[in-house]
């Protein structure tokens, strides 16, 4: 356990010592990482596509909040999708100020939720991420998960109505609308995933919240298990394929993730729980104290010299 807590400290000291470098960089890779990932699911237009353009835009968003950031993801997405037809660069647009004033206005610190879930689509670690959102971000999280796994499938669609306007002849006529209404609104994998996800989250979240000892640990392994047996239970029920493999191995690493985040966080020692109880004239406080585990303070021993000149003189 001490050396747990050694490296852990180690790197909490460095990681505050040297914040200033450290944030903007965590912040500059996070952005990389959204405008990769719209170049993967949106990138149709060749000027977001450059390198020397990702990089400066990764710098801006570095230098600003997680709110301009997550603006200026989304208008990228919007720019590329009118490379695709103007009625799909339309739509994108007014899908965007949907979710801009029905959500992200009241919330803007979970907008990374909605860039965080096409990546870990893409990596197909998309099961991990009810677990990851529950320990970040609580129950606020579920909505922008559930745009996630839409925005996800809607870039899949566009793909589809990109490729079918390039094969088309003039005299073929695209119903994009009636496509995307079958393909999205119809879609039983996105009610399922958005279903499973939210009651991953609930339970985990509520868990999570319980004061009773290792209520941490034990909502991470509960949610885990919610994880696989609800997307079976669903699977099976709306007749949606759930691939295994992805199942568990996201499971773990969320299981993981929320293993490692705990340790970094709340390294408790219950052994030395105490409970105090006080009144005053209007009510009665119940207060339970639980100490952190801590690296104890090396004792420092100082040795003094003195030279010979200075102990002669004191004999003097």
């Amino acid at each position: 356990m001490s050396g747990i807590l050694q490296v852990r400290d180690t790197i909490r000291d460095f990681l505050r010592k040297y914040d200033e470098v450290i944030s903007p960089l965590f912040r500059f890779v996070a952005a990389w990482l959204m405008f990769w990932s719209i170049n993967q699911l949106y990138g149709y237009s060749d000027l977001f596509a450059r390198s020397i353009v990702t990089f400066l835009l990764s710098v801006i968003c570095a230098l600003v909040s997680g709110a301009t950031a997550t603006l200026i993801g989304s208008i990228v997405i919007i720019f590329n999708t009118f490379f695709v037809s103007k009625e799909i660069g339309i739509i994108t647009f007014l899908l965007f100020m949907i979710i801009y004033f029905m959500y992200m206005r009241m919330f803007p610190r979970c907008g990374w939720i909605l860039f965080f879930v096409p990546i870990m689509y893409i990596f197909k670690l998309n099961f991990a991420i009810p677990l990851v959102v529950a320990i970040f971000a609580g129950a606020s999280g579920m909505v922008p998960v559930a745009i996630g796994i839409f925005l996800y499938k809607y870039a899949g669609c566009i793909k589809d109505i990109n490729e079918m306007l390039i094969t088309a002849s003039d005299k073929e006529e695209i119903d994009i609308y009636t496509y995307l209404i079958d393909n999205l609104l119809k879609n039983k994998e996105i009610l399922m995933m958005a279903i499973v996800f939210a009651l991953v989250i609930l339970v985990t979240f509520f868990i999570y919240k319980l004061p009773f000892d290792y209520s941490w640990y034990v909502a991470i392994g509960v949610g885990g298990l919610c994880n696989i047996l609800f997307a079976m239970v669903c699977g099976v029920a709306l007749d949606v394929e759930v691939p295994g493999g992805s199942l568990v191995l996201g499971t773990i690493i969320g299981i993981l993730v929320g293993v490692i985040v705990m340790v970094c966080k709340r390294l408790v020692d219950f052994s030395r729980k105490e409970v105090v109880q006080f009144e005053d004239d209007d009510y009665y406080y119940y207060v339970k104290a639980i100490p952190k585990y801590n690296v104890s303070a090396k004792k420092k021993t100082v040795k003094q010299v003195t030279s010979k000149r200075t102990e002669e003189k004191s004999k003097d």
